[in-house]
């Protein structure tokens, strides 16, 4: 079991999402978030019924109480949690503001090996799952 209680398992095969959590763990100054690469997160997915389609267009945060989020929803719940990302996290309470935060999450996600490719990620991970 996770000392941070909460997990967030993302897609390690993608050098944005890489950089993505590098970021988030400077944020989380009280540890409160153990990002799970998915490449090791089967027995977890496994017991929260999250599939590979699922991994494949958002991020996943499990709370420690068995919660599950997906995308922007998972950034609202990890961000409140957060000093810095909690006034982001607390608008994201409104509704026009997670709609347009789950659209702008979608398009990002959807090219986030683009992304990467422009980030000049050169890791053998950036390769894995890239549609041409």
């Amino acid at each position: 079991m996770s000392t941070a209680g909460h997990q967030l398992i993302y897609d390690d095969g993608c050098g944005f999402c890489q950089r993505s959590v590098r970021l988030l763990r400077r944020l989380d100054w009280f540890n409160t978030i153990e990002p799970i690469p998915l490449s090791a997160a089967a027995d977890l997915m496994a017991r929260h019924l999250i599939s590979i389609d699922a991994m494949m267009s958002a991020m996943h945060l499990v709370t420690r109480q068995g919660s599950v989020y997906a995308g922007a929803e998972a950034v609202r719940e990890f961000g409140l949690r957060m000093p810095l990302l909690f006034p982001l996290a607390l608008a994201m309470r409104l509704g026009f503001v997670l709609r347009l935060a789950k659209w702008v999450y979608q398009k990002t996600s959807a090219n986030r090996y683009r992304i990467s490719r422009r980030l000049k990620c050169e890791g053998r991970g950036c390769l894995i799952h890239r549609k041409h």
